[in-house]
């Protein structure tokens, strides 16, 4: 659902289901009821539904309001290769094989860019907000690698917070 917030930045997310869990209830898998007051573009207060301040309230008659998503592990630079170059047997050193192939092949920077962004435009549609992704290090790939990923990093500040480590090998 989209939302039409205050241009403040301050409001009520009113009758939001939210699951327990987040709320300190480990192992439960009911969703609560809570009023979320934001302000200034960040959440001020968690509170039992029907509780909070009359901000301006927007009732979200008990939908589902989750964290952002961060995703720890990823490989930017490999991703959806798969239609030009697949894993042969399915294991560790098939896929190894095959990034090693297609990065010699065509790892170009506008195609590491148009891969990097199409897996970034997928991330955020889906609610992630920060990703740790490891890169290619083995020359001379690394120098267009990184220089997208920086080209990336400023191109999604404010949507997704993202940080590379670097990874050697073949």
């Amino acid at each position: 659902m989209a939302l039409s917030v205050p241009a403040d930045g301050h409001y009520v997310l009113a009758n939001a289901g939210v699951p327990a869990s987040v709320l300190g209830e480990p192992g439960s898998g009911a969703l609560k009821l809570v009023d979320v007051t934001i302000a200034g573009a960040r959440i001020a207060a968690i509170a039992e539904a029907g509780s909070a301040p009359h901000h301006q309230r927007i009732d979200l008659r008990g939908d589902i309001v989750m964290p952002a998503f961060v995703d720890l592990h990823t490989h930017l630079d490999k991703g959806h290769i798969w239609p030009r170059k697949e894993n042969p047997d399915g294991t560790w050193l098939g896929a190894l094989m095959a990034v090693l192939a297609d990065r010699q092949a065509n790892w170009a920077a506008r195609d590491v860019e148009r891969r990097m962004d199409f897996s970034l435009r997928c991330a955020y549609a889906h609610g992630t907000a920060a990703i740790r992704t490891h890169l290619d290090m083995a020359p001379p790939q690394h120098a267009i690698t990184w220089e997208v990923f920086e080209a990336m990093r400023e191109r999604w500040a404010g949507r997704i917070e993202l940080q590379a480590a670097g990874v050697m090998g073949p």
